[in-house]
């Protein structure tokens, strides 16, 4: 059984549990665990529609870095936070996915020829991610710029 059906089955148990306590408590407390209960349905639910709808949308930020190992250092360690299970390293994409599901890559981005374009010394790069991912790279991004 897996962890969502556990969540399920525990919320309408103590769903039930509550229904049961008009019956038995007195009006005080059942109404007090009626509101409780209440709370915990909607906010299960709100989360549930976070991870379902909002939170897995993918964006795409361009980065100009002069160093690879910006990629390992930044993307990677913030995908692997993202429950990254494989990262996949092509010619000029590395992909990342989660249970077998693609959830974002980095991109060179590359001149006729097929090689990483290189501007001022620096590697263009293409980033795609679930938003939150791109933010906290872009926060990080920033820290680095403001340590040099």
């Amino acid at each position: 059984m897996n962890v969502g059906r556990v969540i399920f089955f525990s919320i309408l148990i103590f769903t039930l549990f509550t229904v049961l306590s008009f019956f038995v408590l007195p009006k005080k407390y059942a109404v007090s665990l009626g509101i409780i209960d209440a709370s915990v349905v909607i906010f299960a639910f709100l989360v549930w529609l976070n991870d379902k709808y909002f939170h897995e949308r993918l964006g795409q930020r361009v980065f100009s870095i002069s160093d690879i190992k910006f990629i390992d250092d930044v993307v990677v360690r913030q995908m692997n936070m993202h429950g990254v299970t494989e990262v996949v390293k092509k010619e000029n994409i590395i992909e990342f996915y989660k249970k077998g599901h693609k959830t974002g890559q980095v991109r060179f981005r590359t001149d006729e020829k097929g090689n990483p374009v290189i501007i001022d010394g620096k590697y263009i790069i293409e980033i795609e991610a679930p938003e939150y991912i791109l933010h906290n790279i872009d926060h990080e991004t920033w820290s680095i710029i403001g340590k040099r």
